[in-house]
């Protein structure tokens, strides 16, 4: 079973539940999705196998005290087979492995979701992203595995109320407790990050229905590291 990987490293992670943490990061090729504010390349990348690339994964972890993996992209759950293949010798070497994910292939999710010890899913604004609305899929991807999900949501300072309301609803009809996190843009390629008071005014609307919002920034750019 092969993939297009576009690279496999070590790096601290820099969103979301586990940030600050070492963690090999294997980042696939390939999206569903062109979000206004993606910092990923496109282009070809090479194919590589899963064991080849279960074998660099757990050097990297060993040599590096590594004690998580992190599949990213691109969109990892458009190679569910590839990370059925792969996931269970990284496991077997004692490693968590982390899913990076858009938060809308549902049906992939439920085939892989035994597998991923963490999920790290993007609820999409459409006034964010500059693309169509996928609520639904939202809806039933988070449902798939809430025990294990934390939620990611890009605000721009064009992001809407009325879409970050819709997101902070989907969020607590599938699990109050879901840990919640409003990410600013990163302001680069014209886009721009949301005001202070927009992102107080977020917080204050998600915090009246979840138990745990954060706002966190991409911390790995502000370090200057992958």
């Amino acid at each position: 079973m092969n993939a297009n990987i576009s690279e496999i490293f070590v790096s601290i992670q820099g969103e979301g539940l586990y940030v600050g943490q070492k963690q090999v990061f294997v980042r696939f090729a390939g999206c569903d999705l062109a979000c206004s504010y993606c910092d990923e390349k496109r282009g070809l990348s090479p194919l590589i196998s899963a064991a080849a690339a279960a074998e660099e994964v757990i050097r990297l972890a060993r040599k590096n005290r590594a004690k998580a993996v992190s599949l990213t992209g691109g969109e990892p759950l458009l190679n569910r087979e590839f990370i059925k293949a792969m996931a269970p010798a990284l496991k077997d070497a004692g490693l968590a492995v982390h899913l990076e994910t858009n938060g809308i292939l549902y049906r992939e999710l439920d085939k892989v979701k035994d597998l991923a010890d963490v999920i790290a899913m993007d609820i999409k604004l459409p006034s964010s992203t500059g693309g169509k609305a996928f609520w639904r899929e939202h809806s039933m991807f988070i449902k798939a595995a809430p025990e294990k999900t934390f939620v990611k949501v890009v605000v721009t300072s064009g992001t809407s109320a009325a879409d970050f309301g819709k997101a902070v609803s989907l969020a607590a009809r599938a699990y109050k407790s879901v840990p919640f996190f409003i990410q600013p843009a990163t302001p680069e390629g014209g886009v721009k990050p949301p005001s202070r008071g927009k992102l107080d005014v977020f917080y204050r609307r998600a915090s009246a229905r979840l138990e745990n919002v954060r706002i966190l920034p991409q911390l790995h750019k502000l370090w200057g590291i992958k």
